[in-house]
């Protein structure tokens, strides 16, 4: 039993074969795809996606480019819609109420591609995305890029458990540590095979804190060729062979690595 814990398939790449893509992830046995949302537009389309298609595991968020977006100039490099930022938060909270929602995410703080005067806009929105899934016993899906050591700040301030950094880009060591003394998890993309900071965590997390996502249509494990939920598959298997076990095993660990954060405290 695979899974995608993190992925796009609002994204316009899968504009023209989107159910061709779910039928290829059934096909190789993946049993859920955790889609992810940004902004208001692919938030609602991954609930409509989500009431039709079983497999799709519905996590509604706010990305830190867009929550941000009344404060970007008119020439940043992304494309960025306005909206109210407040609003669609309250949107979040509402789905997740409803029962709607599997996830928040994606969220977080971003150095990348947005300066430091951001900063402080950029906590509320996570703040405040990381409080609706903690009083929904939701998991919480995260983006840090450049201010990871920050996000664990905010996050360990507000006692959140059951968190994924998604595509973990910050420093190793960091990551092991938080895996080891917070318990969050780390989902690993399908490009591992040719990274040695995914490889390094592969083989030195937790084995009980690892996950696998694609990011796609982003990070597939060919470059330029667009990623699909299908290709976690070869991420276990990569694990399965840094580990010295049987696709099997690995497959199982992972499964019940990925149970484990979706039950999000509901059983207390």
């Amino acid at each position: 039993m695979y899974f995608d814990v993190h992925t796009h398939l609002t994204h316009c790449r899968f504009a023209e074969d989107r159910q061709a893509t779910i039928e290829r992830a059934r096909a190789a046995e993946l049993r859920a795809i955790v889609v992810n949302g940004l902004e208001p537009k692919s938030n609602r389309e991954i609930l409509e996606m989500a009431a039709r298609e079983a497999i799709i595991w519905p996590a509604l968020g706010i990305y830190p480019v867009d929550a941000v977006n009344h404060e970007l100039p008119e020439d940043f490099p992304l494309s960025v819609s306005r909206f109210d930022v407040d609003t669609e938060i309250a949107y979040i909270d509402e789905m997740a109420a409803s029962g709607r929602l599997r996830a928040i995410g994606e969220c977080g703080l971003d150095g990348h591609w947005l300066p430091e005067a951001t900063f402080a806009s950029q906590e509320r929105v996570f703040e405040a995305l990381v409080d609706v899934a903690m009083r929904h016993r939701l998991p919480v899906i995260i983006h840090t890029r450049k201010r990871e050591s920050r996000a664990a700040e905010i996050l360990r301030s507000l006692g959140a458990k059951y968190v994924d950094f998604h595509c973990y880009g910050g420093k190793v060591k960091q990551a092991l540590r938080w895996a080891r003394e917070d318990g969050w998890w780390f989902s690993i993309p399908a490009n591992a095979r040719k990274s040695e900071a995914f490889t390094k965590m592969l083989l030195e997390l937790p084995e009980e804190r690892v996950l696998t996502e694609t990011d796609a249509p982003y990070l597939g494990p060919e470059r330029g060729v667009r990623n699909e939920p299908a290709n976690v598959v070869g991420t276990v298997a990569y694990f399965a062979q840094l580990k010295g076990w049987a696709v099997e095993e690995a497959r199982e660990q992972m499964w019940n690595n990925f149970l484990e954060l979706m039950r999000a405290g509901r059983e207390s």
